[in-house]
């Protein structure tokens, strides 16, 4: 008599286990963590001597810029002597533009385009009078205000 193996039951297989591919996983991450702190924490000070001196310059050209910015603000001077234009304090220019800006009304810094009403519909044609309900009221159009709304000025602003 012949003997066979028996079939190996496919329930009871061994299925991989996701152990390894787990660590594995772990240990990518703590490597590119690992790696991005090394990269990125350089050294905290300059090292170069140029880059103080580039420093210490770029410094003294904002002091001086501002210094001279803060000098045309606060002083007289020609800007063209042969058109006549002068440079005035900046106090003393807000204090000539202010009254004439609020004398006048005010008006928009851009033009204004006001959008065209759009088109009336068609005009729909009457149906049959045995199509249309017959206890059905017909509707009256909404009636404007009588008064504008408070909102809105009546006289212009003095």
């Amino acid at each position: 008599m012949q003997t066979t193996s028996p079939m190996p039951d496919p329930h009871k297989e061994k299925k991989p286990s996701i152990w390894p591919f787990f660590v594995l996983g772990l240990l990518m991450i703590a490597l590119f963590v690992g790696l991005n702190q090394w990269l990125v924490s350089g050294p905290a000070t300059d090292t170069e001597p140029e880059e103080a001196a580039r420093n210490e310059l770029r410094i003294k050209n904002l002091a001086e810029l501002r210094a001279e910015n803060e000098k045309q603000l606060a002083t007289y001077a020609w800007v063209d002597r042969n058109k006549g234009t002068v440079q005035i304090p900046i106090d003393q220019a807000m204090a000539l533009v202010v009254p004439q800006l609020n004398s006048g009304a005010p008006r928009p810094a851009y033009p204004v385009v006001v959008p065209a009403p759009p088109a009336a519909p068609a005009a729909v044609p009457a149906a049959a009078p045995a199509a249309a309900p017959a206890a059905a009221p017909a509707a009256a159009p909404a009636a404007a205000p009588a008064t504008p709304p408070a909102s809105t000025p009546a006289a212009p602003l003095p």
